[in-house]
């Protein structure tokens, strides 16, 4: 005999309730899940560039003939070595720099920042015909606010929601009696100024440093 009694208005209650937490635990789970491996890629974004800078700058800096700047004892923002008769800048641009300072893709407003490469030449002067000096040549291309940027390269990612944005940075040189310039470079890392604020909030600036010596 079939019983054709239907459910109580409490058992669907509770079969609603208990749905709805199912629901509710499945739906914290995937988000968490979903959270977790967005950090877990921004970070790896974070640590990839970070080292990848490093790398570039430490190959650079051991195989100079000289650090042009910062002075001895100073810290900059821009660091300029020579090697065979060729400059090679780098600059450690915040997002808040000036124009012209850096890359147009990484300054200014929404944006960045970068550090970047370049390899600065002397001007000629179009009235004379003459090459600048070294004593107006170094002094331009080491000041934090040259405007002469060229056939530059990017080493960070600029990507404003999957890069990485520019926290801080610098150079700084030091030179002992008898030893080559000993160089030391710091700079902080943090998810791109787009980047998903849930995720994003989680994450402090990661921050990468190294000393290195000229041989």
């Amino acid at each position: 005999m079939i019983n054709k009694q239907g459910f109580t208005l409490i058992e669907v209650l509770v079969a609603t309730g208990v749905i709805a937490v199912i629901g509710v635990v499945l739906v914290v789970i995937f988000t968490n899940t979903l959270r977790g491996n967005s950090k877990s890629q921004i970070l790896s974004v974070i640590k990839q560039n970070g080292q990848g800078v490093l790398d570039n700058i430490g190959a650079n800096i051991r195989g100079a003939d000289n650090v042009v700047c910062p002075l001895d004892g100073s810290s900059s923002n821009t660091m300029v070595i020579i090697k065979n008769g060729t400059y090679t800048r780098y600059r450690i641009a915040l997002p808040t720099d000036a124009r012209n300072t850096a890359p147009d893709t990484c300054v200014y407003s929404g944006k960045n920042g970068c550090i970047f490469q370049d390899k600065p030449t002397k001007v000629i002067d179009e009235d004379t015909g003459e090459e600048e000096t070294d004593g107006v040549f170094i002094p331009r291309i080491c000041s934090p606010a040259d405007l002469s940027v060229v056939d530059n390269s990017i080493l960070t990612d600029t990507n404003v929601q999957t890069g990485v944005l520019i926290n801080r940075g610098s150079f700084t040189v030091k030179r002992l009696d008898g030893f080559r310039a000993i160089i030391e470079v710091e700079f902080a890392l943090e998810p791109g100024t787009s980047a998903p604020s849930v995720v994003a909030g989680q994450i402090d600036p990661v921050t990468f440093q190294t000393t290195l010596q000229l041989k």
